[in-house]
């Protein structure tokens, strides 16, 4: 019997992946009792005539159990889907599920943790993803391995990383959140897809003995308004959209782009002199955060990567004036197991709102005449590398 682990990855921005003892059946993460909340209306429930109803989804962890191809369908590739699906195929082929096995990211996090196989139990959640099988883990979670060769190991599958079959495939069946009499291929109906508890097998980890989860991510959530409301993680990461679910067949049914837009969580007020800016001279004000659009922490997922908050003032010229100011969103864990707190959590709950004071000093070599002041929403990995995601930007007069 070979080794599976309980719960993914969230994002392949980790430098470190871990597992609770090898071999076990895991319970699950602390944090993974969905909410006691009315359930949202949407068109994922199914009535109760609906049909056959689908198995449990993840039921021994990941990786899911070698698949064998439903009939009439061709391949266990999201090519094989694409001859119907081809609007929903083609939202995932631009997503991070379609590249989280063959992104760089992912490529930089697997290098660090030594090529462990736990990641690709992550990333290509299929064991017919998996090209070799772990027998025992010799060195610890992230150490050697003892494996064997896959005899059915599919190289175009395990490119594919979260490919369709990850969630829609099951004991030879097609699932799918409502029934479909007329497939060419069987269909088994499920509400977990349309449940934020489906999301927790890949976005909850908790190290065995932890203080705190690895990954919290559903967790976040299960504490916040949104799962009080009802609100699951498909309304905002798969909302509803109109087109075409088959060749042929107009309706609505989930974006498989799993959006996870940052410039749609916070929002930002700033607060300055309304005179502007005088060059040598320090500027003083209050920046308002907020986190209005995401029922999780922001940022949330690997606690490895950070947000920065950044204000400056931009010249004439379109160049920043000085030094600008900044404040980081992080929860500070350590890089070895079990992975303790390292500092204060300053990443940003559902719906709380934070006051900064900031000053920064406008250079006085700069361009003077129509500048703005900018405030910039930085994503950081944790090798540092910045990528700006978001940018407010006021005018106001350098003098």
């Amino acid at each position: 019997m070979y080794i599976r682990i309980s719960a993914l990855l969230v994002l392949a921005l980790a430098l470190a992946v871990p597992m609770a003892q090898a071999g076990r059946k895991d319970k699950g993460p602390k944090n993974q009792t969905p909410p006691t909340a009315n359930p949202a209306v949407s068109e994922d429930k199914a009535p109760e005539d609906a049909g056959p109803k689908a198995p449990k989804l993840f039921p021994d962890g990941l990786p899911v159990a070698h698949q064998q191809l439903p009939e009439g369908v061709a391949s266990l590739s999201a090519q094989s889907c694409n001859g119907c699906h081809y609007e929903i195929h083609d939202t995932w082929a631009q997503s991070g599920h379609r590249s989280a096995r063959t992104g760089e990211p992912f490529a930089t996090a697997l290098a660090a943790t030594g090529n462990s196989p736990l990641c690709t139990s992550c990333h290509t959640p299929l064991l017919n993803q998996q090209q070799q099988l772990v027998r025992e883990y010799t060195g610890g979670p992230l150490g050697e391995a003892l494996t064997d060769p896959n005899e059915s190991w599919d190289a175009t599958l395990s490119a594919e990383g979260v490919t369709c079959a990850a969630c829609h495939v099951r004991d030879e069946v097609v699932i799918g959140s409502r029934p479909a009499s007329g497939a060419p291929h069987p269909v088994a109906v499920s509400e977990e897809l349309g449940e934020s508890s489906f999301c927790a097998s890949c976005h909850q980890l908790t190290w065995e003995g932890a203080e705190q989860p690895l990954y919290n991510t559903y967790g976040e959530w299960a504490e916040s308004n949104y799962a009080a409301a009802g609100v699951q993680c498909q309304d905002c990461h798969m909302p509803p959209r109109s087109g075409l679910v088959t060749a042929g067949s107009f309706a609505s049914h989930r974006d498989h782009g799993f959006d996870a837009a940052q410039g749609r969580a916070l929002t930002l007020l700033l607060d300055v002199p309304p005179s502007g800016v005088v060059r040598g001279e320090a500027l003083s004000g209050t920046l308002t955060v907020m986190n209005t659009g995401a029922g999780h922490a922001f940022p949330t997922g690997s606690p490895f990567s950070s947000a920065v908050l950044q204000i400056a003032v931009v010249d004439a010229e379109g160049k920043d004036s000085g030094e600008p100011w900044e404040s980081v969103l992080e929860r500070p864990t350590s890089m070895e197991p079990p992975y303790e707190s390292m500092g204060e959590d300053t990443t940003l709950k559902p719906g709380e709102t934070r006051v900064l004071p900031f000053t920064l000093t406008p250079s006085q070599k700069s361009e003077g005449g129509r500048g703005a002041i900018e405030v910039r929403v930085l994503r950081q990995s944790p090798t540092g590398e910045r990528t700006v995601s978001q940018v407010q930007r006021i005018p106001l007069a350098v003098n």
